[in-house]
């Protein structure tokens, strides 16, 4: 038998008129997977990577509206191998980062480590009143001037001082974007230039990328060969039912949504809560066939299934007959 996983949960217990809203765009980019298969495309310490392997990497837990842009000196007595999650908040505002999360991926030698720390945002507006690409390069400098007294130090004993920032990246995530800005990726990124002459010095400064994902508020995905871009407009694409998102993301992209249980269903009360709170209708029985409808793609027997629905507080009382009118039609 299949059990949703987490994300596939939350893919259908979201009202799909709202699922391009902000509050909603946060809550299922927040899945490591999902985050793992935006990974292997934007972030380039993860290329050649596999999407478990990365998802594997993705230390602690993700940080949904949590985090203030505005970090300051509250960080400063963090330890050094922390990620700080409060602010010093000064007059410019209380805008707070929608999803934060770090990487800590394999180096150069068992000893070493690489560690990325990573913003992601989502904009449901094509013309937010603003450029998304100063946003996002603001956002990055944020995330690496709140590194000090986190991950590295200016004092005179320190012998890395600065060496020891971590690189940022502030990932974009437009859902509604114009055509003529739509199925591309943008990517921001300090360069080396030379003026005058040139040296054969190496030094580090790859400290900072932003990426913006433009996804097609028509949802035409035509002329693009980017899986990734053509997975997001499915997932965001609002004329889709939960279900039926569900069943093409996982034959289409392999995203892993359901997971083999045994033959009894675990945790699906909650499961069945989201399925009512995803309610298309507010009436008790229109309620309970959203739910039965919806349960018995993923169970098949039926007494399995009435005891999934009535773990539900809503509909604890419901009889047999009133399950079974739902689920043989």
């Amino acid at each position: 038998m299949e059990q949703l996983t987490g994300l596939g949960k939350a893919i259908i217990g979201t009202d799909q008129d709202k699922i391009r809203l902000d509050q909603a765009v946060k809550n299922i980019l927040a899945y490591k997977p999902l985050l793992a298969r935006i990974f292997a495309e934007v972030v380039a310490e993860c290329r050649g990577m596999d999407y478990d392997s990365i998802e594997a990497c993705i230390e602690g837990d993700v940080l949904v509206s949590k985090v203030f842009v505005d970090s300051g000196l509250t960080n400063a007595g963090e330890r050094i191998d922390g990620l700080g999650t409060e602010a010093y908040l000064n007059d410019e505002g209380l805008d707070r980062y929608d999803i934060r999360t770090y990487l800590r991926l394999p180096g150069s030698s068992s000893a070493e480590c690489i560690k990325l720390l990573i913003n992601i945002e989502a904009q449901n507006e094509a013309k937010p009143g603003y450029d998304i690409p100063l946003r996002a390069l603001f956002y990055c400098c944020r995330m690496i001037s709140a590194q000090q007294g986190v991950e590295f130090t200016t004092d005179s004993d320190d012998p890395v001082k600065y060496g020891n920032i971590k690189k940022v990246y502030s990932i974009w995530l437009c859902t509604e974007a114009a055509q003529i800005r739509a199925n591309s990726i943008e990517k921001y990124e300090i360069s080396r230039d030379f003026l005058v002459g040139s040296n054969s010095d190496n030094p580090r400064y790859d400290i900072l990328t932003a990426i913006i994902i433009n996804i097609s508020g028509k949802h035409d995905t035509a002329g693009t060969g980017s899986e990734l871009i053509k997975m997001l407009t499915d997932l965001f694409d609002e004329r889709l039912d939960g279900v039926e998102k569900v069943n093409k993301l996982k034959s289409s992209y392999g995203l892993k949504l359901t997971k083999d249980v045994e033959s009894e269903v675990c945790d699906m009360c909650s499961y069945a809560d989201a399925m009512e709170n995803k309610g298309v209708e507010k009436e008790r029985a229109d309620g309970l066939e959203s739910i039965v409808r919806s349960l018995k793609k993923y169970i098949s027997d039926f007494d399995v299934l009435y005891d999934v629905v009535i773990e539900n507080k809503n509909y604890s009382k419901v009889t047999k007959d009133q399950v079974m009118k739902y689920f043989k039609d």
